[in-house]
């Protein structure tokens, strides 16, 4: 670009193009015209790519420049530090921490059915973020658990909504990521949106375990809509899922085949559906375009952290994967591999929210608008380090 002299400048700001053509000015007046003017434009306005912007998805608890002021009104740090067990559900525990909450009915555009969830709207007319909720596998709407989010939701002016989508998975080919679950949360997306003023910018998906599971499903149905989802210890593979269960005699397994008509074996129509009931199959189609942190114990033994490990591959650029024998090595002895701790940049940050609650961080990684970090836990979902990274996160 050539430069623009400051004769030029003034020029263009002034259509004079010397001080002889200013109207009705004394010679006095025009040269402090032109002296103002050489000011002005002699001032360096920074242009776009000169304003230097924050990081983008910075996790939870890092110090940084994208650091919002919101409130954390819940006392409990863990899932497994709320009163009473993870599928404990019942309306009026909801109503005790959130006397405001509604338990609404959405029209399914599916099939008609009637599906319910809870729901909370301040009703102000500023536009305002919406955090939608999803159960985990084995329990309803009314998962109790996920009553910290509501008081999250409430007390700083978010859109809340807590959908059933089909219910818990209990082997009903209804549920499980099938096309009705999918359609049941894109219904109680639109509610949302049509009964509340919502910043279509800050859309915001979080789930714990198989909510974590339909989460990543729900975004790679819809990437262009969430400004960030927030996966903890996510079921990413069922085929490989129903195989760890199956092996270990756990229920699970008998819920899968279920929901899929049978065993999925190599080849069966049991195994095709598991594959395209699994966010494996389709996650890997919006890499590099959906912002999303995938968070696991890396002790867990309830959905292990090689699902997570493989579902931040599918995201990362080539050159960011883990190799497959460090992620069997992780397995093995539960241990990040020392070649894999060398790519680790968790000890440059404060992962403040995750050491208050004695759940140290182990790994994190970053690739693109994909972030992982592995904890000292089992499967477990921390509260405030999610709302933190989702609040950060504006499409």
């Amino acid at each position: 670009m050539e430069k623009t002299t400051k004769t030029e400048a003034i020029s263009t700001c002034y259509p004079f193009t010397n001080t002889e053509q200013l109207p009705r000015r004394t010679d006095w007046q025009a040269l402090l015209v032109l002296a103002l003017g050489v000011v002005v434009m002699s001032i360096p306005y920074p242009s776009a790519a000169q304003v230097e912007q924050p990081e983008p998805g910075t996790l939870a608890g890092a110090e940084d420049p994208t650091e919002v002021a919101i409130e954390h009104p819940s006392e409990h740090l863990l899932v497994s530090d709320f009163p009473g067990s993870l599928i404990d559900a019942d309306l009026s525990t909801w109503q005790e921490y959130i006397p405001d909450i509604q338990d609404i009915e959405i029209t399914s555009s599916a099939d008609e059915s009637s599906q319910p969830a809870l729901y909370y709207n301040s009703g102000s007319d500023e536009e305002k973020p919406l955090l939608m909720v999803l159960h985990s596998w084995s329990i309803g709407y009314m998962q109790n658990i996920d009553i910290p989010l509501g008081e999250f939701a409430v007390a700083n002016d978010w859109v809340f909504i807590h959908p059933d989508f089909r219910g818990q998975n209990d082997g009903r080919p209804e549920s499980t990521a099938s096309e009705l679950v999918i359609s049941d949360m894109e219904d109680a997306l639109e509610y949302a949106r049509e009964n509340a003023n919502i910043d279509e910018s800050r859309i915001y998906l979080l789930g714990y375990s198989g909510g974590a599971m339909n989460a990543l499903h729900f975004a790679s149905r819809h990437p262009e809509t969430f400004a960030g989802v927030a996966a903890w210890v996510p079921v990413y593979d069922l085929v490989t899922w129903y195989q760890w269960n199956a092996e270990r005699g756990e229920p699970y397994a008998d819920e899968i085949t279920g929901a899929c008509g049978g065993v999925p074996t190599e080849g069966s129509e049991a195994r095709e559906e598991c594959v395209q009931r699994s966010v494996s199959a389709h996650l890997p189609e919006v890499a590099g375009e959906l912002r999303v942190l995938l968070a696991h114990g890396i002790n867990d033994n309830t959905v292990p952290p090689e699902q997570a490990l493989h579902a931040f591959n599918d995201l990362a650029a080539e050159e960011d994967q883990i190799p497959q024998e460090q992620i069997d090595q992780l397995m093995e002895h539960r241990e990040v591999p020392e070649a894999l701790a060398e790519r680790s940049t968790h000890e440059e940050r404060n992962f403040k929210y995750f050491d208050e609650a004695d759940a140290s961080v182990q790994l994190y990684l970053q690739s693109g608008p994909a972030e992982l970090v592995l904890f000292d836990g089992e499967h477990e979902m921390l509260y405030r380090p999610g709302l933190e990274w989702l609040a950060r996160q504006q499409r």
